[in-house]
C-alpha cells in the first residue's frame, strides 16, 4: 500500500519504526505530528517506548485543543503547535535525538550538506535555535521562529533536530539525510 494512502497513526507508527530501529533516537525521546485538514494534529505520545509503538498509542489532539487517546500526547507539543501556526505549508515534524546531531547541536555546528548534491536540494539551508527547555512554551517559540525565516531543517542547541515537510515522509527524508551527513 502507498504510504500516502496509511491513516495518520499509521503512518507515525512506521516512521518512528524507522528513527528508532536507525539507531536515531532513544527509547523515550523523539516525537512525530501529523496536522490533518481539520486543524488537529496526530502525535506520538509521551513516556512510552518509541521502539514499542502501535497505531492505538497515537494520541489525536483537535484544533480546540481536546486530547483523545491513551496517553499524554508528545512533551514536545508546543514546539509542533508553534511551528505549524508559523508555516502554514508544513503538515508533519519530525524531530529526534540523533547521536551525530546531538553532538553537532551541543558544538553549535550545521552538518556539510554540500558532500551529496541531494541533501542540499533535500535540506536546503539548515537552521539553528537557541537552547530553551525542553517542553517549554520558550522552546517551541525557539524553534518555530528559526521555522519561520523559511528553514525546512533546524539543529536544536544541545537538542537534536527537527525537520519538517509537506508530508511525513518529506519530512523524515530530511533526517534521515542530515544525519547521513553529520554521520
Amino acid at each position: 500500500m502507498s504510504f500516502e494512502l496509511l491513516s495518520p497513526r499509521q503512518q507515525l507508527v512506521q516512521i518512528m519504526n524507522r528513527i528508532y530501529y536507525g539507531g536515531m533516537t532513544t527509547l523515550s525521546g523523539g516525537n512525530l505530528s501529523v496536522l490533518d485538514d481539520n486543524g488537529a494534529i496526530w502525535i506520538t505520545p509521551s513516556a512510552v517506548d518509541k521502539g514499542k509503538l502501535t497505531p492505538n498509542d497515537i494520541m489525536h489532539v483537535a484544533a480546540d485543543g481536546t486530547v483523545c487517546g491513551l496517553h499524554k500526547p508528545s512533551s514536545e507539543l508546543p514546539f509542533h503547535r508553534a511551528i505549524y501556526a508559523q508555516r502554514p505549508d508544513v503538515r508533519a515534524i519530525v524531530h529526534a535525538h540523533a547521536p551525530a546531531l546531538v553532538s553537532f547541536s551541543i558544538v553549535r555546528k550545521i552538518p556539510d550538506t554540500s558532500i551529496i548534491p541531494q541533501a542540499q536540494h533535500l535540506c536546503g539551508q539548515v537552521g539553528y535555535a537557541p537552547y530553551a527547555l525542553p517542553g517549554s512554551e520558550a522552546l517551541g517559540e525557539s524553534i518555530a521562529n528559526t521555522f519561520a525565516q523559511g528553514f525546512d531543517v533546524v539543529l536544536l542547541e544541545n537538542h537534536g533536530v527537527a525537520t519538517a515537510g509537506r508530508t511525513l515522509l518529506e519530512a523524515f527524508q530530511r533526517l534521515e539525510t542530515l544525519d547521513f551527513c553529520a554521520r
